[in-house]
């Protein structure tokens, strides 16, 4: 009978370690809430983005809400969008300018968080991944970015902190 106890001694032990384990590596995720300024000259951008010459990014995050909010500087034309998504997985769809646009924040991926996005416009299909991650001790946001399909483009960009969070 002490082998008995001894094994379910352990079994408690060992399932109380891994849940308290789990525990704390759930609250562990990056908090990626801040006013972020591009840093152009360290970012990689493709041909097709090289326009950009600034930007700011205001992010509210409050795990699992996540709230994106761009402006990006050009010569001609700011761009500016605004993205809210849950970070459990679900989709997201919404119709713009001809297009549907079904996204998903599928969630964590260690910790970097990943966007996903699938456009349809007609017969042509782009697929669009963002993956964010803090990085240099979480003062700057690296924000990589690939688009495939209709138009094909690779880009790093990087922030700067500019508020405290």
């Amino acid at each position: 009978m002490g082998d008995g106890t001894a094994t379910i001694r352990f079994c408690v032990v060992t399932t109380t370690i891994l849940a308290v384990a789990g525990i704390v590596a759930a609250q562990k995720k990056p908090d990626f809430s801040g006013e972020w300024t591009l840093d152009r000259r360290a970012s990689v951008l493709s041909p097709a983005a090289s326009g950009v010459q600034g930007g700011v990014v205001v992010i509210q995050h409050h795990e699992p809400q996540f709230h994106y909010k761009a402006t990006l500087q050009t010569q001609t034309t700011p761009i500016e969008y605004e993205l809210q998504f849950v970070s459990d997985g679900n989709q997201v769809v919404s119709t713009q300018a001809g297009a549907t646009t079904t996204t998903s924040l599928r969630g964590w991926d260690g910790e970097a968080l990943v966007l996903s996005s699938l456009m349809q416009r007609g017969a042509a299909d782009t697929s669009i991944r963002f993956r964010y991650k803090l990085i240099d001790s979480g003062r700057r946001l690296r924000a990589t970015e690939k688009i495939r399909g209709a138009r094909e483009q690779d880009n790093v960009w990087i922030f700067e902190q500019a508020t405290v969070r």
